[in-house]
Formats: C-alpha cells, structure tokens, sequence
C-alpha cells in the first residue's frame, strides 16, 4: 500500500486490525479467511466525504478483509476507487467485490483457477 501510494505520488492511510493505531478509530468487526472473528479500525479524521481511495492489499481469498475496509471508508463518507491486490481468488466475496468495484490484480486468467484451489 506505502509504495504504491509513494509510486502514485498520493496519500497513504493505514486500516489496520485493532489496537494497532494509537488515535481515535472507527471500527468494523469481519471474518477472515480461516473463519475468526476479528476488528478492524481507520482512523476517525483521515477520510473526509467525497475522498476517493484505492485499497490495497496482497490477497483478497475469502474477500472478508477487504469488505470490511470498503465498509469503514463507505461509513465515513469516502468512495471506493478501486480495490487492487496481487491475488484476487474468484470466492464468494471475491466475486462480490469485483462485481461492485473496479479492480486489478496480477494474475492471469488462464492461472487462476490454480491461485483459487491453492496450488
């Protein structure tokens, strides 16, 4: 996200599990990809209405995270430019964010059925 953000010459803003930003959050509770329930937080102040942002992350697998973060900037008036990741698994979540954003990830069609069974 940091380089990619520094590449693009653009801001970078950290949505992290909770407990790690040490100002006041908003929080989303989710379900990650071995099923746990978990919580994260976005700082209150850094996304103002209208704001469009890139989320970035390395692998959406069960799509849990990244909806979580679409949610926390949705929930502070931000607007979700696109979702990018280096593996995007073609899950039930999966589907659902590339079907409502725009998104990019690197790999091609012909090896992701192989990225989608973990090989």
């Amino acid at each position: 996200g940091a380089a990619a953000a520094a590449t693009l010459r653009k801001g970078f803003l950290a949505i992290r599990k909770a407990g790690h930003l040490c100002v006041q959050t908003v929080a989303q509770p989710y379900t990650d990809y071995s099923g746990r329930e978990k919580v994260m937080e976005v700082r209150t102040d850094a996304i103002s209405p209208g704001l469009r942002i890139l989320l970035v992350d390395q692998w959406v697998e069960t799509g849990g995270t990244m909806r979580a973060a679409i949610e926390l900037v949705e929930r502070l008036g931000g607007v979700v430019a696109g979702v990018a990741a280096i593996c995007m698994e073609n899950s039930e979540g999966g589907k659902w964010i590339q079907e409502h954003y725009k998104c990019s990830h690197c790999v091609p069609p012909h090896l992701q059925p192989r990225f989608d069974q973990h090989q």
